[in-house]
């Protein structure tokens, strides 16, 4: 079963669906700019239907306990929608992290995730789907990261739930290894943000390992270009690892919605699946980016 916000569906009711997006966030703490907060119902709705209208049936929504998460407003987005949302349970970079987990044991910081998976989130009967996204910093890990990491880990034994990744180039094995070497299956880990990356044989490398990887921002073309995503991908699955890799916006900034110009939550099925398909990609291999992994990575038999 897939755990949404409005209770666990079949894994084949999962659709089309987006990976790594965040509707209700507030990252302006840190990055100190009211672009970085997107807070209303009403702003993110319009951006969501413009993603639907394209296909888009579902979506894991990455946003964690430290990023201002705000489940009753993703219940809400949903009901007005349609949109099956995946609600997520966890901590981002450092920056963002309460100050109770500096002295907070693993197992203690793993106990709030499980609560929040199996019981409701803040006080709801809501359940959070996925665990993540747990975050690593750009060189290494820094502050409590690495203890998130393993406690993330520790939740994952206890509920079978899925592991999803803000993962650099450099921290990428290391939480791959940690992950597995503190009991998480391969296939429940998604190492996220891969499509920033333009090194195949480094691709290659991660997947072999048993994980999947996020080619999770697209649109943000001032990073990477959405074509040589396109062209990534399609690498990976001549390599034989189609069935390891999905797709996502990656929305966190309001500047990224189509009202400020940008492709907001449609550049995945607006932009780089046309391309995929124009570069040879098959149907049978996108249906698998959209459709087939998601449901198998985040669907939980412990549900």
């Amino acid at each position: 079963m897939i755990r949404s916000v409005y209770g666990d569906i079949k894994k084949e009711d999962l659709g089309v669906t987006m990976c790594h997006e965040h509707f209700i966030v507030d990252l302006s703490i840190v990055r100190k700019d009211d672009e970085s907060k997107i807070e209303t119902i009403e702003e993110v709705v319009p951006e969501i239907k413009k993603m639907m209208d394209l296909g888009a049936q579902s979506a894991i929504e990455v946003t964690t306990n430290d990023m201002y998460r705000d489940v009753k407003k993703l219940k809400e987005i949903s009901e007005i929608t349609k949109l099956n949302i995946v609600a997520a349970t966890g901590f981002y970079l450092s920056e963002y992290h309460p100050d109770w987990l500096t002295n907070a044991t693993a197992e203690e910081i793993a106990d709030v995730m499980v609560k929040d998976l199996t019981e409701g989130i803040d006080g709801t009967d809501i359940k959070a789907g996925v665990i993540g996204e747990i975050a690593s910093s750009k060189d290494s890990f820094v502050g409590q990261e690495k203890k998130v990491l393993i406690a993330s880990a520790i939740a994952h034994t206890k509920t079978g739930a899925a592991v999803t990744t803000h993962t650099g180039k450099f921290t990428a094995i290391e939480t791959i290894e940690t992950l597995i070497n503190n009991g998480v299956t391969p296939d429940k880990i998604v190492i996220g943000h891969q499509d920033l990356i333009d090194d195949t044989d480094y691709h290659l490398n991660i997947l072999k390992y048993g994980v999947n990887i996020g080619f999770d921002t697209c649109g943000k073309v001032s990073y990477q270009l959405d074509e040589t995503r396109a062209k990534n991908i399609i690498k990976i699955i001549e390599a034989g690892y189609g069935d390891h890799v999905m797709l996502s916006n990656d929305i966190s900034r309001r500047t990224y919605f189509t009202t400020y110009g940008k492709f907001g939550y449609t550049a995945v099925l607006g932009r780089v699946v046309p391309m995929l398909k124009e570069y040879g990609c098959s149907q049978e291999n996108i249906k698998k980016l959209l459709v087939d992994n998601p449901a198998r990575i985040f669907n939980n038999d412990r549900w």
